[in-house]
């Protein structure tokens, strides 16, 4: 998993990524201290988890995070703020988290690990429906050993065995 960080404070960008860089496999992708800026990346690089300050200039992170809640792909938003008071605005638009500044070791430990075991059970519960001599066969997708791009179709291996699917790889 990968995420950004925007918040206009240095030092809690550096105190965040530090519990992130030893406490979690998550890749730090960039960190921001303008929203605006931040919010054009995101529409690019859509990442899976935005670290996101509340108090910002130019565009605040409660306004940006609910132009973030209509993108169609869902990041997880974890708003970092020493605001308790949007709370309630914040679960409205689908938070993540919440989580009040001054950091606290165990409170963000305890998120990050929330966070990875939720993406684990994520792709370790996830299935394919596949079709093999007029049978529909479903399976997960980790025992899929590897993909093929051929044309408009996607070819897809399951131990030794072949599955073409009508659809390219991009639509996965």
């Amino acid at each position: 998993m990968n995420c950004i960080i925007v918040d206009d404070e240095f030092p809690s960008r550096e105190e965040l990524k530090y519990f992130i860089n030893n406490f979690s496999n998550i890749k730090i992708m960039e960190e921001f201290d303008d929203s605006i800026i931040a919010l054009e990346y995101i529409e690019l690089n859509k990442p899976d988890i935005i670290f996101l300050d509340i108090n910002m200039p130019k565009l605040d992170g409660m306004a940006l995070g609910k132009i973030i809640s209509h993108f169609p792909k869902k990041s997880l938003v974890i708003f970092i703020t020493a605001h308790k008071d949007y709370a309630v605005d914040a679960f409205e638009i689908q938070a993540y988290d919440y989580i009040l500044k001054p950091y606290s070791e165990e409170r963000i430990v305890s998120t990050l690990k929330k966070i990875e075991k939720c993406s684990d059970e994520k792709f370790t519960n996830s299935k394919i429906t596949l079709w093999k001599d007029n049978k529909m066969i479903v399976r997960s997708i980790t025992q899929i050993s590897y993909c093929e791009a051929k044309e408009r179709e996607t070819l897809i291996y399951i131990n030794g065995e072949q599955y073409n699917v009508s659809c390219s790889i991009s639509e996965f």
